[in-house]
């Protein structure tokens, strides 16, 4: 039988000092434990303090959007004008003025213009009916996608104003007719002068038949020439669009070059031709935008050296159509370049003065604009610039 031998006993001192040290790593532990449990505290403190911040913020702006909507809401409601929200393509919304204008107007009914409303002078204004009910409204869009959808309308009751410009614009027609009779007998006299001329020598008797063929000839010639100029009188002063139509620009300006074409040929004039709105339509009074546009293209070739190059070009400006026609003559001398509009106004001696005037007349009966500008090194370009139709 083997015996094991008993470990020797540790001395005291040793296991106090092994308790000892168990001791301060218990406290260094618990100290740590401590501070941790401090911070924990103190980001604990932090997290509730921004998240009191954010809580009142965020009930901030609710009451901010809350009033701001209240306020949307009252202007939207008490506009003067028709306001109409729409939301895939349905009417999600409209104010007091917008069902005033549109009786039918229904929430979440399929948007659409009534159809009886026919487009009025410029592209954006509507008559709502025929006769003297009818009210002009204008419609355009306040708010839109990125692709171009329409998410808000607004449409206002233009009638008075219409009436209003149409008015003023007839009295200034009135006063420049005025300003113009003067004028208008000196460029009478003379052919009506060199008429009653011939007529009276055409009844002498003795006056060989060749010499009457003759005289006859020259007065026809001079009655011809009273009866241009009447007629362009009477296109400048023409002021409202009448037999209106959807054409396209590009057509109506090749119509009015066919007509010169002869006569820019006579004089070796060169067509410099650019197309760059082949889609663009105007709502269009063909006759009277035609006489229009022929009357910048006798301007230019009224001006233009014999061999010169005389640019013709269409082109699309966002909502507008522009037509420039320009030459390389000598320019606008600049005692002329303030009164380049007015009838009569000429430094030709054979002009009339009305051709930019009825062009410009024109313009503004379209809701458009004719201006001009100096080309370098020398010469001219008129612009006429007139509202299109959106392109669908």
């Amino acid at each position: 039988m083997t015996l094991v031998a008993p470990l020797p006993l540790q001395p005291a001192s040793l296991a106090a000092a092994s308790l000892q040290a168990a001791f301060a790593e218990f406290a260094a532990s618990t100290a740590q434990l401590a501070g941790q449990d401090a911070e924990l505290r103190l980001s604990v403190e932090q997290l509730r303090a921004d998240l009191a911040q954010a809580h009142t913020r965020l009930h901030d702006e609710t009451r901010r959007r809350a009033r701001s909507e209240a306020q949307l809401g009252s202007m939207f409601s008490g506009a003067p004008f028709g306001l109409v929200s729409i939301e895939d393509g349905r009417v999600n919304g409209f104010n007091a003025a917008a069902a005033a204008l549109l009786p039918g107007l229904v929430a979440q009914a399929v948007w659409s213009l009534p159809a009886q409303w026919r487009r009025h002078g410029v592209s954006d204004d509507y008559s709502t009916d025929r006769g003297a009910e009818a009210r002009i409204v204008q419609v355009s869009t306040l708010l839109a996608e990125p692709g171009g959808t329409t998410l808000l309308l607004r449409l206002e009751d233009v009638t008075e104003a219409t009436r209003e410009r149409t008015r003023i614009e007839r009295q200034q027609r009135l006063a420049a007719m005025g300003r113009m009779t003067a004028e208008l007998a000196h460029q009478l006299r003379t052919p009506l002068c060199t008429a009653t001329l011939y007529a009276s020598q055409l009844a002498e008797p003795e006056l060989e038949d060749a010499d009457r063929q003759k005289m006859a000839g020259r007065l026809g010639a001079q009655l011809v020439q009273l009866d241009a100029l009447i007629t362009r009188m009477l296109s400048f002063v023409k002021t409202s669009v009448r037999d209106k139509e959807t054409s396209a620009i590009e057509p109506l300006v090749r119509t009015q070059l066919e007509l010169i074409a002869p006569l820019l040929a006579q004089r070796a004039l060169r067509l410099d031709l650019h197309w760059g709105a082949p889609d663009c339509c105007i709502p269009v009074d063909r006759l009277q935008l035609g006489s229009a546009v022929l009357a910048l293209l006798e301007n230019a070739m009224q001006h233009a050296p014999a061999g010169s190059l005389v640019s013709v070009s269409c082109r699309s400006r966002g909502h507008r159509v522009e037509i420039a026609v320009a030459d390389e003559g000598p320019g606008i001398a600049p005692d002329m370049a303030a009164r380049l509009f007015e009838p009569f106004a000429t430094g030709r001696a054979a002009g009339t003065g009305l051709g930019l005037a009825i062009a410009r007349a024109a313009a503004q009966a379209h809701g458009g604009e004719l201006s001009f500008a100096p080309r370098q090194p020398s010469g001219v370009c008129f612009t006429l610039s007139l509202p299109a139709l959106p392109q669908v």
